[in-house]
């Protein structure tokens, strides 16, 4: 159980991470840096306390835009399955031709989208801010949390620092 909450924590970070660095891609013309990525003798215990710290505070944030965007879809008389699956397709090329997407379906996805970008603009806020409350920067935090994924001692490291605030 605590490796799936530490998994599902991991995943929440890495699609803010793809999130943010795809909006400030976005924003400009050019392919967005990415941070180096660090190996565990590169970070300290101070900074994976911080950054175990902002998981913890960045969940709820991430439950509640689950739950907000599960909300908005099931107004539109979309499943969630439906929802995810049309867009990934519209999204992904490759799986285009797999899913049929109706005119109406279509449709409904362009009249949603303001309102998703909405609520993932707004939680992406709140989570930058809570980054920085806990003295990381968002180029940093991605860092660790890809490092984390690189890394096999720093996973370690993070997995033993989640146990011990969940313990």
């Amino acid at each position: 159980m605590k490796i799936f909450k530490i998994t599902s924590l991991l995943l929440v970070a890495v699609t803010f991470a793809f999130s943010s660095a795809f909006a400030q891609g976005m924003g400009q013309q050019q392919q967005p840096q990415m941070p180096d990525v660090p190996t565990s003798e590169d970070v300290s215990d101070e900074e994976l306390n911080q950054f175990v710290t902002t998981i913890s505070e960045i969940e709820p944030i991430q439950i509640e835009l689950q739950t907000d965007v599960q909300k908005l879809v099931e107004e539109k008389n979309i499943s969630m399955e439906r929802f995810q699956q049309l867009m990934m397709a519209m999204q992904n090329p490759q799986m285009a031709d797999q899913v049929e997407i109706s005119d109406e379906e279509r449709e409904q996805i362009q009249n949603i989208q303001p309102d998703l970008t909405d609520l993932q603009m707004k939680a992406e806020e709140k989570i930058v801010e809570k980054i920085e409350e806990n003295g990381l920067n968002v180029q940093r935090y991605q860092a660790i949390m890809m490092g984390a994924q690189q890394d096999q001692e720093l996973m370690t490291r993070l997995q033993t620092a989640l146990e011990a605030t969940q313990g």
